[in-house]
């Protein structure tokens, strides 16, 4: 729940920032504000693995489906990452939190419903 409700604050607290005055407010306002709009568009808060693929939940509304043909998953000693095949660089970070607490269980989800695993 904490990644659903970052963003929002983040922005939230730049505004304050903003409004307040000083020499670095339009600055750290301007900074806060990119942080929580990044942060948004690239961390799932959310995530379900079904038969087809997985879908994704982003703070402000955005949803994300990544067919199960389309997807790499990389697990190392961090939390599981989706790499769609369009976007090899980047990734979709598979957690439930801050910390992953459940990587094998996760794992073991994923090669069971026929993901490719690295």
């Amino acid at each position: 729940m904490f990644l659903r409700y970052w963003p929002p604050g983040m922005l939230v607290f730049a505004v304050i920032v903003l409004t307040g005055s000083g020499r670095g407010a339009v600055f750290y306002g301007v900074l806060f504000a990119l942080c929580g709009l990044v942060s948004a568009r690239y961390l799932p808060w959310r995530f379900a693995v079904v038969d087809e693929g997985i879908a994704l939940w982003f703070p402000f509304g955005r949803r994300m489906f990544l067919p199960k043909e389309a997807v790499t998953i990389r697990v190392g000693s961090g939390s599981p990452v989706a790499y769609p095949e369009v976007f090899r660089r980047w990734g979709y970070p598979l957690t439930d939190g801050l910390v992953e607490r459940r990587r094998s269980l996760l794992r073991a989800v994923l090669v069971e419903h026929g993901f490719r695993v690295a």
